[in-house]
């Protein structure tokens, strides 16, 4: 597994099993992360080399966008 930077906004991500999972500083971890009181709270991660990865499928919209927080 390597992490690589996408072009455009520096984010790093990794594939994993053809799922896309984007790193995050556990500073700057998105507010549903671990709240049990949002309505669609993300209870799932790992942390890989200092990131805290979260899948692709928590940012999507209901139109199909990507939409990181």
């Amino acid at each position: 597994m390597k992490v690589r930077f996408s072009s455009t906004t520096k984010r790093p991500y990794v594939k994993l099993n053809n799922t896309k999972y984007f790193g995050f500083r556990i500073d700057l971890v998105p507010g549903r992360f671990a709240n049990d009181k949002a309505k669609t709270p993300i209870v799932s991660w790992f942390n890989y080399k200092g990131f805290t990865f979260l899948a692709e499928d928590n940012f999507v919209d209901l139109f199909g966008n990507i939409t990181i927080e």
